[in-house]
């Protein structure tokens, strides 16, 4: 919300000192074009560790939150170790998908102590997909206004 209130700041303020509307509307699609490609780095990274990762099963321990960053992470038992999840957990099916002792596939990375869960495949998968599209629509956007 406050890079939101920042962004309006410096649209204002950029149209007071005369900058036009094609060149602001080039450098908000620049900016979105920028964090598309982060997303898509991201999710290519979270890919290419998934590919790294061994397959295993194991059972939902508990669902914490997350101290770091405050959000709640479903914690998985493997041989006798817990390991967090990479992404968070679900809202909407939260009790459904992570009721303890649930077994499930997971991608365990031992390099970072973490998990992939399915729906981390699958966020994973659909995002560098989505991010990649979202990418080129707007670069290509931006080669027709130029």
């Amino acid at each position: 919300m406050e890079a939101l209130i920042v962004l309006v700041i410096i649209t204002v303020l950029l149209l007071i000192l005369g900058v036009s509307a094609e060149v602001l509307i080039i450098g908000f699609l620049g900016l979105l074009g920028l964090m598309m490609g982060a997303l898509f780095l991201f999710f290519a990274y979270c890919i290419i560790r998934m590919t790294q990762s061994r397959k295993c099963i194991g059972k939902v321990g508990k669902v914490d939150i997350n101290p770091k960053y405050g959000f709640s992470t479903p914690v998985y038992e493997i041989d006798g170790e817990n390991y967090e999840n990479v992404f968070p957990c679900e809202v909407i099916m939260k009790k459904q998908l992570y009721y303890e002792g649930r077994e499930c596939k997971l991608l365990l990375d031992k390099k970072r102590s973490k998990v992939f869960d399915g729906n981390a495949r699958i966020s994973s998968i659909v995002g560098i997909l989505l991010s990649a599209v979202s990418f080129v629509m707007i670069l290509s956007y931006m080669m027709e206004i130029l």
